[in-house]
């Protein structure tokens, strides 16, 4: 085979091959994507075994604002860890749906997560790491959110 039809072929194999890799949380526990609660959203993603491995982590640092934050659409969220892991995942309990994402991390991969998210009223998130031992570590983080009556949005 040439060179460049070598090339090609990989070049278009990639997506298909990228697709393959990423694991389809929402087909494979869609119980976990409709809890309403903690519990019961980390217990449909884990399973009731791994579940009871749950510890609090000074491993994983979990960084939100300190202060009272006032846009409650764009809060920053930083989630970092030196502990190899199989999975991240983020929930908080003032939504209606308990799971806000899960993050499917490789082997040799840097847990250094920004993102933001949306809270309509103050509440706890919490961040659950899996281990490669398939044990689970948790840090959590308070999140006050002041609601401004007096802010209008500009359209």
């Amino acid at each position: 085979m040439k060179r460049r039809h070598f090339l090609v072929m990989g070049f278009c194999a990639a997506p298909f091959m990228l697709q393959v890799m990423a694991a389809d949380y929402r087909k494979s526990n869609p119980d976990a994507w409709e809890a309403s609660s903690i519990d019961t959203a980390a217990l449909a993603l884990y399973g009731k075994e791994t579940f009871s491995t749950l510890q609090e982590s000074a491993a994983i640092e979990l960084v939100v604002p300190n202060v009272s934050i006032v846009d409650s659409q764009n809060i920053p969220i930083v989630i970092r860890s030196n502990m190899q892991a199989r999975s991240v995942a983020v929930f908080q309990d003032t939504n209606p749906k308990s799971l806000v994402t899960v993050f499917k991390v490789g082997k040799e991969a840097v847990i250094d997560y920004e993102f933001t998210m949306r809270m309509d009223i103050k509440g706890t998130l919490f961040v659950v790491l899996e281990d490669l031992d398939g044990k689970l570590h948790y840090a959590r983080k308070y999140v006050d959110i002041v609601a401004l009556s007096c802010m209008s949005s500009e359209e």
